[in-house]
C-alpha cells in the first residue's frame, strides 16, 4: 500500500493518472491530508494550475478519479497556503489563498473570484477551474451512493463476468426498445421494492418479468452495470432509478 506521503508527492508532481492507477492503494485513507493540512483534491487542483496547459486534461481526469475513489469535495483543509503568480507577467498581482477551513469546492470558488479581478491575465487558469467545478458535479452524481472502499481487481473482474453471463440470467426487463436480462437476486438484494414485486403473486413475480417501457434499454443496461460497480445499495424502485438523469445521458 502506498503511504500518504508518497501519494501526496506524486500528486504534487502532477503524476499521470494512468501511473496513479497502477499503485497499490488497497486500504488507502482517502481522507488523508498533506502535511501542510491540505486535502488530496486541493493539492492536485493547486498544482495543476502551475503546470503547462497541455496537462490540464489529465489533471481533470485525476480529480474525477480521486472523487470516485473516495476523496471528498467537502473535506476541509486544516492549513496550507498558495500564492499564485505569473512569472511572465510580473505586473499582474499575485493571488494569495489561505487554505485553512476551505474545502475543494470553496477553494476553487475563492481562487476563481480573485482571478476574475484580473481575468484577462488569468483566463487560462480560470477556465480550468470552471472545468474542475463541472467535474465535481459529474463525479458527485456517481459517488452520492456513499463512501467508497478499495476492492481487489479480481473481484471487479468476477463481477463483470457474472454480469456478462446471460445464460444464468433469470429476470427479463422489457424496455422501450428491447429486452434486457439480469440476475433477479441482484436487484432483489438492492431494492426492497423490487424484492416485493418479484416475490409476489403479481404477474411480475410469476413471470420474473418487469416492464419499464418508458426507459431505453441502453439506460437500463448502464444502470445494471453501475449497480455493481458503484454499489448502489439504496434504490427506491427500478423504474425510477433507470430514469435517473445519469442513465439518460448514455
Amino acid at each position: 500500500m502506498a503511504p500518504a506521503e508518497l501519494f501526496f508527492s506524486l500528486l504534487e508532481d502532477g503524476y499521470p493518472l494512468e501511473g496513479l492507477k497502477k499503485i497499490d492503494l488497497e486500504g488507502f485513507d482517502w481522507s488523508s491530508r498533506h502535511e501542510s493540512g491540505q486535502t488530496l483534491l486541493v493539492v492536485r487542483i493547486a498544482n495543476a494550475m502551475i503546470q503547462p496547459q497541455e496537462r490540464f486534461e489529465d489533471a481533470l481526469e485525476t480529480i474525477e478519479w480521486l472523487i470516485r475513489s473516495g476523496a471528498s469535495t467537502e473535506q476541509k483543509c486544516t492549513g496550507g497556503q498558495w500564492n499564485f503568480c505569473l512569472p511572465h507577467k510580473p505586473e499582474t498581482p499575485a493571488v494569495p489563498v489561505q487554505c485553512k477551513g476551505l474545502s475543494a469546492i470553496s477553494f476553487v470558488r475563492v481562487v476563481v473570484q480573485k482571478m476574475r479581478d484580473n481575468l484577462k491575465d488569468w483566463k487560462r487558469e480560470e477556465a480550468f477551474l470552471v472545468k474542475v467545478m463541472a467535474r465535481f458535479a459529474a463525479a458527485f452524481s456517481l459517488s452520492a451512493a456513499g463512501p467508497r472502499v478499495s476492492i481487489h481487481e479480481g473481484i471487479a473482474e468476477l463481477w463483470e463476468k457474472s454480469l456478462a453471463a446471460k445464460e444464468s440470467h433469470d429476470l427479463t426487463i422489457v424496455t422501450a426498445d428491447g429486452v434486457v436480462t439480469a440476475h433477479a437476486h441482484m436487484l432483489k438484494a438492492a431494492s426492497a421494492v423490487v424484492a416485493a414485486m418479484l416475490g409476489s403473486p403479481m404477474k411480475e413475480g410469476k413471470a420474473q418479468r418487469i416492464e419499464i417501457k418508458d426507459t431505453a434499454g441502453k439506460a437500463v443496461s448502464l444502470f445494471l452495470e453501475r449497480l455493481g460497480n458503484t454499489n448502489w445499495a439504496k434504490i427506491s424502485g427500478l423504474s425510477t432509478a433507470c430514469a435517473h438523469p445519469l442513465a439518460q445521458e448514455y
